[in-house]
């Protein structure tokens, strides 16, 4: 038999060497990132995260000392060891970098090596020297990285077997107890639903839900901004009590939220949610043994190295890049996991698709417009300005408005296509919830195809309908209810209590207002481009009746009034008029009273400074200005 020359060996051994080293890195990236995840991958999940951990992570690893190692006169030699150590070690030192140059969670204060060149520098030497000292003194035979790289493989089976965010619930829950479906309509307004009186779009599930169960028709979110308001629906808490008012704010967690509490009775809990603004790391997660804001190919494709790494290079060159998925991707993936429970479980979907930029796929883009949106001899575009930055791509060349507006219902008749096929899935014994976390303002007050810094009521006033057949008689309330009464309602239905929470029972109980909060934007970057403030402050505080939406200036006292009965978008100031009348004083100074309560609450975890890269996503959707 020939005996293959020396140079070929030595190539063989190194990519021997190179594929065991390939191997144990990918097999290790699959391990961290089944670990850490928050989805229940399931075999062939975690087996797709081995293949992609191998063939991305290990291969890169691979390559990289393999190139290494064959260079003349290499600093380790040509050895194969130097093909799986060099290989290893340029993985882990890239880890390092994520780590370290990654921003810290949102108004979160960094640690004290975040951004460090010097850390960076000092973890990559040691990493090297570690390798450098593995090689010369190694004596290993073949079989020991082989046996490393199995070792990553059974890590990965055990972290696919063993992983889980939470511990099986203990409590036995109530027999006959309703499963619960809760869907949040993202940037939805009520007006744009035929259940509050427009029948010229199609919005026929929430419609037929509003009919058959109860429907409100003076609800309001708390804040005019995702985050935030969701975290009142799932705290039971306003942004007043809790702090939040920013999107990016993480949840506190001095009390427990709607999923801890059905989780902890015995509920199977998953959410699926379709920004990132309520990445699970803000504390959304709580409560749910699946919280899936996983936006990757597969179930935690996001978390592998090579996806890291190229998010977050990508990131800084595009920061509104992958900022949302389709809600018939989270839909999708909602009923897979609804399929497989056999009860009682609380899922809660969330779809972003009527947030800006309007962009609703067929037939929803052309279902409320016909002719060319780009003909010169339009000019209704010429009223609009002031357009958040991340929305100006998207409209070059529109000519008349009515196509932008015609594009948002498309979007919102697309959100309401996705909760129908949530409510055709779901069994009998389901309690199904609607509900918009804030609405959007479409030219009124000046404010074009926006939202999150004013208090009026088409940025507040949302859909909102609960149904349980057999249980919940079809009825209409319009009394005023808010977003912090969602989770002490579906508390109460669900047979438990929600201590702790200060929203109401809207089912048993009258609330004769409803209450809001953000930051006064415009007020703020006037502060801070005169250099009295560095971070925000002022804010509003915003009340609404049943037939009164009042708005309150921290700044200067200010307040706008808006009679609803004859203004139904609150459109026209009246508070000029109401000083005037006598029979409106008393009604004033109790508004006021309330509203400055609200105001003397603390909201300072808002204010609190943000990371550069958290900051670029933020003013990616409008959320901050650059």
């Amino acid at each position: 038999m020939t005996e293959l020359p020396r140079r070929w060996v030595l190539a063989r051994e190194r990519v021997i060497f190179a594929a065991l080293g390939a191997g144990f890195v990918g097999g290790f990236d699959a391990v961290r990132a089944a670990a850490t995840g928050r989805l229940d991958a399931g075999p062939a999940g975690a087996a797709l995260l081995l293949i992609a951990g191998v063939l991305c992570t290990g291969v890169l690893g691979g390559l990289v000392g393999f190139g290494l190692s064959a260079l003349p006169r290499s600093p380790l030699g040509r050895a194969r060891w130097a093909a799986f150590l060099v290989g290893s070690s340029v993985v882990i030192a890239a880890e390092f970098a994520i780590a370290i140059f990654t921003d810290p969670p949102p108004f979160a204060e960094p640690g004290p090596l975040q951004g460090s060149v010097l850390a960076w520098l000092a973890a990559t030497g040691l990493v090297g020297a570690t390798a450098f000292g593995l090689y010369r003194g190694a004596r290993v035979p073949r079989h020991v990285a082989g046996a490393m790289m199995l070792l990553s493989l059974g890590g990965t089976a055990w972290a696919w077997a063993g992983r889980s965010p939470l511990a099986a619930p203990a409590a036995t829950p109530p027999a006959n107890a309703p499963n619960i479906l809760l869907v949040t309509l993202d940037t939805v307004r009520a007006d744009r639903m035929g259940a509050y009186g427009n029948t010229a779009i199609d919005t026929r599930n929430f419609d037929a839900l509003g009919e058959q169960g109860v429907l409100f028709e003076a609800a309001s979110a708390v804040a005019p901004v995702t985050g935030p308001s969701h975290a009142a629906m799932l705290s039971g808490t306003g942004p007043w009590e809790n702090g939040v008012l920013l999107n990016g704010v993480p949840l506190p967690d001095e009390r427990p939220l709607l999923a801890e509490r059905l989780h902890d009775a015995g509920w199977a809990t998953a959410a699926f949610v379709s920004a990132y603004v309520l990445d699970g790391d803000l504390g959304f997660s709580r409560g749910f043994s699946v919280y899936d804001d996983d936006f990757g190919l597969f179930a935690g494709a996001r978390d592998l190295f090579v996806a890291r790494a190229f998010d977050m290079a990508h990131r800084n060159r595009d920061p509104d890049w992958v900022l949302e998925r389709r809600g018939a991707e989270t839909t999708d993936r909602a009923l897979s996991w609804v399929g497989t429970q056999s009860g009682p479980w609380f899922a809660w979907v969330h779809l972003f698709d009527a947030h800006g930029p309007y962009a609703p796929p067929p037939p929803w883009d052309t279902a409320y417009y016909a002719g060319d949106p780009r003909d010169p001899s339009h000019t209704s575009m010429g009223a609009v300005s002031h357009v958040a930055s991340y929305l100006l791509p998207h409209l070059v060349g529109i000519t008349d408005v009515n196509y932008v507006l015609s594009q948002y219902d498309g979007e919102v008749s697309y959100a309401d296509r996705q909760l129908g096929r949530l409510m055709d899935a779901v069994p009998a014994n389901t309690i199904v919830v609607a509900i918009g976390d804030h609405g959007e303002s479409l030219g009124e007050h000046g404010v074009w195809f926006n939202h999150g810094d004013d208090l009026y009521e088409t940025s507040l006033r949302v859909p909102f309908a609960i149904r349980w057949p057999g249980t919940l008689a079809p009825r209409r309330v319009s009394t005023p209810v808010e977003g912090s009464d969602l989770a002490p309602t579906l508390l109460a239905l669900a047979g438990l209590t929600a201590d702790q929470m200060t929203g109401r029972n809207v089912l048993a109980e009258v609330r004769d207002t409803a209450a809001a909060m953000c930051f006064d934007r415009a007020t703020n970057l006037a502060e801070r481009k005169a250099g009295r403030i560095t971070q925000p402050r002022w804010r509003l505080a915003g009340l609404r009746t049943s037939t009164v939406r009042w708005v309150q200036h921290e700044r200067d006292g200010r307040s706008e009034t808006f009679e609803l009965g004859s203004d139904p978008n609150g459109t026209t100031d009246v508070a000029l008029a109401w000083e005037a009348d006598a029979g409106r004083v008393a009604e004033a100074g109790r508004l006021r009273a309330l509203s400055q309560r609200l105001l003397e609450s603390d909201s300072s975890r808002s204010a609190a400074p943000v990371g550069d890269e958290e900051r670029a996503r933020l003013e990616a959707l409008g959320y901050l200005e650059p």
